[in-house]
């Protein structure tokens, strides 16, 4: 019965082998450009980018201003790094807010300048924020050295990738995150600041 299984088992390999290494066969696309059907619907109204320090700079706002006129549905942007600690110098894949730091004593400093910025700028073209809870500031990291990376160089998944030291900071940043964007931004972003929120999570260590 074994010598039999073996046998079975040898020969399924070598048939999977087969199959694994066997050239794929010729595949034919055909475009025919001169016959044209349906207008295509742009179903999405969705933006995104990693860099939230650009969005104020002079070519981040004009470009936004052409997001909002592509179409009469106001469109959603996203952007990482709202609570990533830095001095608001972006670079590639790369943005700060300061947002949040702590004292000698631990204890949580908000500054709330540059996302009010960003905020401010999305309003101003007429756009509707996609409000993303991310990344962690290096005061909370379990691992905040090093914390800036250096893209492309050296693994982008720093400081800024891990979860927080302390959940319950954690969770107060949170929440006063989302009471700045509701209630001290004003009725301007009442509405549509929080409609759409998630916490950024894929890359925590």
């Amino acid at each position: 019965m074994s010598h039999r299984w073996n046998r079975f088992a040898a020969i399924l390999f070598v048939a999977s082998a087969g199959a694994l290494f066997a050239q794929p066969a010729p595949l034919s696309i055909q475009v025919h450009a001169d016959r044209p059907t349906d207008p295509l619907p742009t179903l999405w109204n969705f933006f995104g980018y990693d860099e939230p320090n650009y969005t104020y700079a002079p070519n981040g706002q004009k470009l936004l201003h052409e997001i909002a006129v592509l179409s009469r549905t106001a469109a959603y942007i996203r952007v990482h790094n709202l609570l990533t600690t830095g001095d608001g110098s972006a670079s590639l894949k790369w943005g700060s807010t300061n947002a949040y730091t702590e004292d000698a004593n631990g204890k949580p400093i908000y500054n709330w300048k540059i996302i009010d910025q960003i905020f401010d700028t999305f309003h101003d073209s007429g756009l509707k924020p996609l409000v993303q809870i991310g990344f962690m500031p290096e005061a909370l990291s379990t691992h905040p050295e090093p914390y800036r990376h250096n893209f492309p160089n050296g693994s982008i998944f720093t400081g800024w990738a891990y979860p927080p030291k302390d959940y319950n900071k954690w969770a107060e940043l949170v929440f006063q995150f989302a009471r700045v964007l509701v209630h001290e931004n004003g009725p301007r972003l009442t509405g549509f600041a929080v409609k759409y929120n998630y916490s950024w999570g894929k890359g925590y260590r």
